[in-house]
């Protein structure tokens, strides 16, 4: 065996060694992603705790779940829009936000905010 078979073959085996590396570290960082995200659309903490301060949130007819969460979000009620969104869809009261206004605060939890945002439709 010659030094340019040999400096190939070590080429080889340090690439192959990279693209393992890479592949672990990706496989790793997206499973520590999933599980973030499902620890927090099923732990349902609120975004503060302390002293509530209502914020006033309207929610008009033409608004879907996605643009409550993130209006939600902009006014500093919840964390991320995307975890409101699949709480939403996971919970009772999918597809039921009634347009209104609404008191609101970063104290209530995800459960708490459906619960007032939705509660014309348990009422009927």
């Amino acid at each position: 065996m010659n030094l340019k078979q040999l400096f190939g073959a070590m080429s080889a085996t340090i690439f192959k060694i990279c693209i393992t590396v890479v592949v672990v570290l990706v496989v790793f960082y997206l499973s520590v992603s999933a599980y973030d995200f499902g620890y927090a659309v099923f732990a349902d903490t609120p975004l503060s705790t302390g002293e509530a301060v209502p914020v006033s949130v309207v929610i008009t007819e033409d608004k879907d779940t996605m643009e409550v969460a993130k209006l939600l979000e902009s006014k500093g009620i919840i964390a991320d829009a995307k975890i409101f969104y699949v709480q939403e869809m996971l919970s009772d009261t999918t597809g039921g936000i009634q347009p209104g206004v609404y008191e609101l605060s970063s104290t209530m939890n995800s459960a708490e905010i459906l619960a007032v945002i939705t509660a014309e439709m348990e009422e009927e």
